[in-house]
């Protein structure tokens, strides 16, 4: 291409595309600022590629923070407009920016500059890229602009691809929805649309001027020209497309290209088969019509709605009140603080002490706070070691659970023991050396039992031992020798550390031990009589009884034994034969002994034995 014929390329893209870009800039004006020699720092995490950034942008309309960044994509420089709302990895919308304001990234980004913060409040991505503009659909812009998908996809989660372009942009754009270039495209905006390519370059164009750009952006090679037309798609390119084209009527200025070569031939093979094809015109030639920006941002939420972002992201909390090694006891504060990506929800603190566990919830902080509080009735659990924690909840239902916090619960103890004799058993008969058992228990510990035994006036307490390991049976021994035979009230009384006591309900028990018995049996000769003469066989009788049992009578004769009663009929009885003594006088006697061995003798009864 002579330098003429530059030279008329570079009017056409100076009148054709500067009036739109101006447009864009009279509806609200984004002048890059002088870049800073040390950018400012920006919480979201540095791109693959960047090498520049202006970092916590804030948007001039609703103030959300943005980052400015530059990457290099391939070695093609792109320019985006990030949310810092938006991370790698995150579901997000992207909006690709084409533009006729030459086609440099940040001709096009400065070209798009309030529709971009615009877009970043509403949480999408937006970004520039190099040959989004002049050079119409060539393949060089083809390939950067599928290099830049392939980049925004490895970056992020993008679910869905709006396309806006004006002017000269518009071949671009349409050539990246009807080929596919980038998949998941929710709708293409259009002002001013596309040219025919081979139209212009054969010539369609009044003054020719037309022509002299297609050439020196596709070399004089009719075939490329064709291969990159995106009016000459085809119908099938459009089908189920979602577009807007906004057409513009050339005034007497501007007659570089008629309507017919703009966005008519296009909305007619789309429109049969779009799932959305619309055409609004105006009167303005190649500028820009106010209507565009607020029309394209109102179809983002019905072209591409927000995605629903699903968050794994647990809260982080830490315990702050009590701190470690603290003692704690009736009402002590607790307090935690919180943080989520979102927000913390919910709150709770669980104290754990032994094997009782406690669970408060707790009062959100107020405004911005990330302090949550709480107040805990150290009184429901017992004295000694106990550990804190709290757990925090997001909408989501993520939860994390802080590190414990040790500490001390050091109440009063007001907590009587319990007790309970186990043996002896009510009505249970006592002698000897007896055991004692009682059941004793405390919110602390039972530090001592005795037992008490009461028969009558006499009283006796007993020490018990302590059972083994976390056992609760206190056992002790009872000498019943030093209590009288009779009715014993057996109590156990606990005492725990703290000095709180408690008696148990008495058990009724029985002293039986034996006694010495020292009473002598009575005894007295019933038969012969008194004077008698005996021969033959002679039955002696006697009489005897005891305090405790007679066991035994014997009888004698002048003091000779005769032999042992036995007892029948009330009287212990013995037959004599008198033949085993000479004739004479005798003394029969009886003696009665009892178990203890006390004997008593009886009077004699005198007999005469006469054979």
């Amino acid at each position: 291409m002579n330098s003429s014929d530059d030279r008329r390329a570079r009017e056409l893209t100076r009148r054709t595309f500067t009036t739109a870009a101006l447009s864009v800039l009279s509806v609200g004006a984004f002048v890059a600022p002088a870049r800073a020699a040390t950018p400012a720092p920006s919480p979201s995490p540095k791109l693959p590629g960047e090498y520049y950034r202006r970092g916590n942008q804030v948007s001039k309309n609703t103030g959300v923070l943005y980052d400015d960044i530059t990457v290099r994509i391939q070695g093609d420089p792109a320019r985006l407009f990030v949310p810092q709302t938006v991370k790698p990895g995150q579901p997000v919308r992207f909006v690709w920016l084409y533009h006729g304001a030459g086609s440099d990234h940040n001709a096009i980004a400065n070209g798009f500059g309030n529709l971009s913060q615009r877009l970043v409040e509403a949480g999408v991505v937006t970004i520039c890229q190099n040959d989004g503009g002049t050079l119409y659909s060539h393949p060089t812009a083809q390939s950067i602009q599928a290099a830049g998908y392939a980049w925004a996809a490895g970056v992020y989660t993008v679910v869905s691809n709006v396309l806006r372009a004006t002017s000269g942009g518009g071949a671009l754009a349409c050539w990246t929805l009807g080929a596919k270039v980038i998949p998941n495209i929710a709708g293409m905006y259009n002002v001013n649309a596309v040219y025919d390519l081979e139209a212009l370059y054969y010539g369609s164009a009044p003054d020719g001027r037309d022509r002299a750009s297609i050439v020196a952006a596709f070399g004089d090679d009719p075939a490329a020209i064709a291969a990159a037309n995106p009016a000459k798609l085809g119908q099938a390119a459009w089908s189920g497309s979602t577009m807007r084209i906004v057409v513009s009527q050339p005034d007497s200025s501007d007659r570089t290209v008629p309507p017919e070569q703009h966005g008519l031939a296009l909305l007619s093979l789309a429109t049969p088969v779009a799932k959305e094809a619309t055409m609004r015109a105006h009167s303005l030639g190649h500028q820009t019509p106010g209507f565009a920006e607020p029309d394209f941002l109102a179809q983002i939420p019905r072209w591409a709605p927000a995605p629903v972002v699903t968050d794994t992201t647990a809260p982080t909390v830490s315990v702050t009140a009590p701190t470690a090694g603290a003692s704690l006891s009736g009402t002590s504060a607790l307090s935690a603080t919180a943080t989520d990506n979102t927000a913390v929800t919910a709150v709770t603190f669980t104290a754990t002490a032994g094997t009782t566990t406690k669970t408060v919830a707790a009062t959100a902080p107020s405004g911005t706070g990330t302090t949550w509080n709480a107040s805990l009735d150290t009184t429901t659990l017992p004295n000694g070691p106990v550990s804190i924690t709290a757990t925090a909840r997001d909408a989501a239902g993520n939860t994390t659970t802080s590190t414990a916090v040790s500490a001390t619960v050091a109440n009063a103890d007001t907590a009587a023991p319990t007790v309970s004799v186990t043996a002896p058993t009510a009505g249970a008969s006592l002698s000897g050396t007896s055991a004692l058992s009682a059941t004793a228990t405390d919110n602390t510990a039972v530090t001592a039992v005795t037992f008490t035994a009461t028969a009558g006036t006499t009283t006796k307490t007993v020490a018990a031992t302590a059972p083994s390991g976390t056992g609760t049976t206190w056992t002790a021994s009872l000498d019943t020798t030093t209590l009288p035979n009779g009715p014993v009230s057996i109590t156990a009384t606990a005492r725990d550390a703290a000095g709180n006591t408690t008696t148990s309900t008495a058990v009724s028990a029985t002293v039986a031990n034996a006694t010495a018995d020292t009473t002598a049996p009575a005894v007295t000769i019933t038969a012969p009589a008194a004077g008698a003469v005996i021969s033959g066989s002679v039955t002696t009788t006697a009489q005897a009884s005891d305090n405790v049992g007679v066991t035994s009578v014997k009888f004698y004769a002048s003091g000779r034994l005769a032999g042992s009663g036995v007892l029948s009929g009330g009287l212990w009885r013995l037959t004599i034969s008198t033949s085993k003594f000479a004739n004479g006088s005798y003394s029969i006697t009886a003696v009665a002994a009892d178990a203890a061995g006390n004997t008593t003798t009886s009077a004699a009864v005198p007999v005469t034995v006469r054979n």
